[in-house]
């Protein structure tokens, strides 16, 4: 259902002249690294250009959908029946890249339905996201990345280069190495992505959060990774506001610090 949506939202937004990249489980499902009913999605993450944002939103509105209470980026429709509503995460950016535009000038190629990340920014991402936005590492991410990588053609090692090399020029060695020490790839491919000088401080922290995870750490691995989110996340735009809170007062923007400091002591 989610990937029927993913197309048709897609369909609708190539006519606009909007290219989308669907993530995670979308992206993982529609490349055959998972078979259908091998990996649950309660919704669909698309990725597109900050610049086309409006434009989509008002593609969506015409297909039905409309912005999901409480939430900055989420659209929801619902179902015919007993059936669950289709939830579409909309995203401008991602946190481990700072220029997510680079991904749609190098690092897409033709998939089976659109375009899609390749093989080396898919695993990056899939390594990158759990501990960035969720403090932790899951079985689950850690068999998404296995199974990325045992896509890739011949001994791998041409993927491999191909990460180390992406990794080294978005700084993600401190954020991706507690998954490439489990997945243990070998030495001769994991040397390159190994944290180097300052970057082994980083990484325990990192490692720290995929051992167990902490609600500060939560907080604090993005921006240990990119310190320029911190100000993005204390004082998000008007449109973040008022889609998350329903006001963009001075008071709710008072409030915001003293919400996410909250959130961040009391979860365990």
């Amino acid at each position: 259902m989610l990937l029927a949506a993913v197309g048709e939202a897609r369909e609708a937004a190539a006519r606009a002249g909007i290219e989308l990249v669907p993530l995670k489980g979308a992206a993982l499902l529609e490349l055959g690294v998972y078979q259908p009913g091998e990996r649950g999605m309660s919704d669909a993450d698309l990725l597109l250009r900050p610049g086309d944002l409006d434009a989509f939103e008002g593609i969506l509105a015409g297909l039905g959908y409309s912005p999901m209470p409480n939430s900055a980026d989420a659209w929801v429709r619902p179902s015919p029946g007993e059936a669950p509503p289709v939830l579409l995460d909309l995203h401008t950016g991602l946190w481990h890249i700072k220029n997510t535009g680079e991904l749609f000038d190098w690092g897409l190629e033709p998939g089976p339905c659109g375009l899609a990340l390749n093989l080396a920014d898919l695993f990056l991402h899939a390594a990158a996201h759990p501990l960035l936005h969720h403090g932790e590492l899951t079985p689950r991410a850690l068999e998404d990345c296995a199974r990325i990588a045992a896509r890739a053609p011949g001994d791998g090692s041409k993927f491999w280069a191909q990460v180390a090399r992406k990794a080294g020029v978005y700084g993600l060695r401190p954020v991706v190495w507690p998954v490439i020490k489990r997945l243990a790839p070998g030495e001769k491919f994991s040397r390159p992505l190994e944290p180097r000088g300052l970057e082994k401080i980083k990484a325990a922290f990192f490692e720290k959060a995929a051992r167990k995870y902490s609600g500060p750490l939560e907080y604090l691995l993005p921006v240990l990774h990119r310190p320029g989110l911190l100000a993005r996340y204390v004082v998000p735009d008007k449109k973040f506001m008022l889609r998350r809170y329903g006001s963009a007062s001075a008071a709710r923007y008072l409030l915001r610090p003293l919400g996410l400091l909250y959130s961040a002591l009391r979860k365990r």
